[in-house]
């Protein structure tokens, strides 16, 4: 039963990279195109577009969501490779507390950075 909930998280957390990382090229990529639209959008790499950006509450959440299903979904997936390519229970086990204590330390790095900068510009 855990099983098939961390492949509902799995699949879920697909879903929300085809979003979260649609939304990033978007706005990071097509700028010509959204000029077009709004002929008042800025550079995105602009020094003043980053930290507007880093400012932003909805940009925060959503860097530190992007960053959550991309963690749990790669990792998720080496870990799911690497214990069907073995049979020992022990190198399962070992490889789960792997691969979960390195994504919760690489979530925990990298939302302090998201948080401290969006603190650090001034919400």
């Amino acid at each position: 039963m855990r099983e098939s909930r961390y492949w509902g998280l799995h699949m879920t957390s697909a879903v929300a990279l085809f979003v979260l990382l649609g939304l990033h090229l978007v706005i990071m990529h097509l700028d010509g195109t959204l000029a077009l639209i709004d002929p008042a959008w800025s550079k995105p790499l602009a020094w003043d577009s980053v930290l507007t950006r880093a400012r932003s509450a909805f940009f925060t959440a959503s860097y530190v969501l992007m960053l959550a299903a991309a963690l749990f979904h790669g990792f998720y997936g080496l870990r799911t490779m690497i214990t069907e390519l073995t049979g020992s229970a022990a190198v399962r086990r070992a490889t789960s507390i792997a691969v979960w204590t390195a994504g919760l330390a690489l979530f925990g790095l990298g939302a302090y950075a998201i948080v401290a900068m969006h603190l650090r510009v001034g919400a």
